[in-house]
Parts: C-alpha cells; structure tokens; sequence
C-alpha cells in the first residue's frame, strides 16, 4: 500500500455523506441478525449465521460492500453508499490527528475502537482483492426500479458509459474470401465465383 493516504489531505466529503459514514460506522450490525444471515450467505456458509469477527472486519472489501448495500437499503436512501469512498473514509480517520477532517467528532471515534485498530488491509485480503480506485469502481444504481426510474426519466445510468449512434463510414474493407456457392451450383460454372 502507497504512502499517498497518509500524506494527503483528508477527503473532501460533504457533510451528509459524512455523517452517513459516522451512522453506518455506529450501525449495530453484531445484533442485527438479518444482517448476520444476509453476511453468511455471501460469506458461503448460509447454515449458521456469521460470527461477531466476520462482521466486524473492515479490511475484508466483501463485508464493508454488505455493509453499505444493507445501510442503504435499511435507511432507504436515495443513492446507495459507495463503498470505495466509505473505505477511504475509514482509513482516514485513522491517519495521525494533523490530518484528521476537523469536521469529525470524536465521539463516533471512540465508539468504534475496531475501526481505528484495522488501518490497512492484511495481505491475504490484498492478494484476492487488488486494491480499488474511486475511479476503477463505477456507481452502478442499486435496485431495478432506480434503473427503470432513471431510463423512463431520461436520465442517464451512472456507470454506464455512453456510446453514441453514429456510424463510420469509410472504414470498410471489401471482402477478400470468395463467396460460397450454393448447393445447386455447379463447381465448373465460372459465374459462380
């Protein structure tokens, strides 16, 4: 991992999407037994529920995605949370105090000791998951009704690239194979080649 977390600034995050981070950060996921069940399912062991271990671990990108996705649709909110700017949320608020968001209040920090404890990823989870860019990760809608919202509304579809109806000309090539005969040609016909 790169030094360049540590030496710059903190994110320029609103302060809803702060404050969001702060509530999923404070979310009881350990009691919450849906979310246990949801998390062994994905985690491939959908017979017993997962472990307080499994889901508080931060550096694990499966279970901060669980997380998120199951924040959002709990609170219902209107976009869901992004779990590439959640994950560099979290890992600034471990970087040392000059660089903490003065923003911040340092109640949900001491709320949630694990989360400051877990500042990179071990190398077993770096090696099955290489490490994720904000820019690499589009932000797809999460539900099919937001899709079919924002198809019906003309608007477009983050994460979804553009391709526009144009075609262009000039750039065919004439075919180089002969073309076949059909099967009552004759082969000594010099019309059909």
């Amino acid at each position: 991992m790169s030094s360049t977390t540590k030496d710059t600034p903190p994110l320029q995050l609103q302060r809803s999407e702060i404050d969001l981070f702060e509530q999923l950060t404070s979310y009881p996921f350990t009691t919450d037994r849906e979310f246990a069940t949801g998390l062994s399912i994905i985690l491939g062991h959908p017979e017993t529920p997962a472990s307080e271990d499994e889901i508080s671990r931060n550096d694990d990108d499966l279970v901060l995605q669980a997380k998120c996705y199951y924040f959002s649709r709990k609170e219902k909110l209107a976009s869901p949370l992004r779990v590439a700017t959640y994950k560099s949320w979290l890992q600034s608020r471990t970087t040392p105090a000059s660089f903490v968001n003065p923003m911040m209040t340092s109640g949900t920090e001491a709320q949630q000791p694990s989360t400051l404890e877990t500042p990179v990823p071990s190398a077993s989870a770096q090696a099955g998951h290489p490490s994720t860019n904000p820019k690499e990760e589009p932000n797809y809608p999460t539900s099919f009704a937001h899709i079919v919202e924002l198809i019906t509304t003309g608007q477009p579809i983050p994460g979804i690239q553009d391709i526009p109806d144009t075609i262009l000309e000039g750039q065919d090539t004439p075919s180089t194979k002969p073309r076949r005969r059909k099967p009552w040609e004759k082969e000594d016909s010099p019309e059909a080649a």
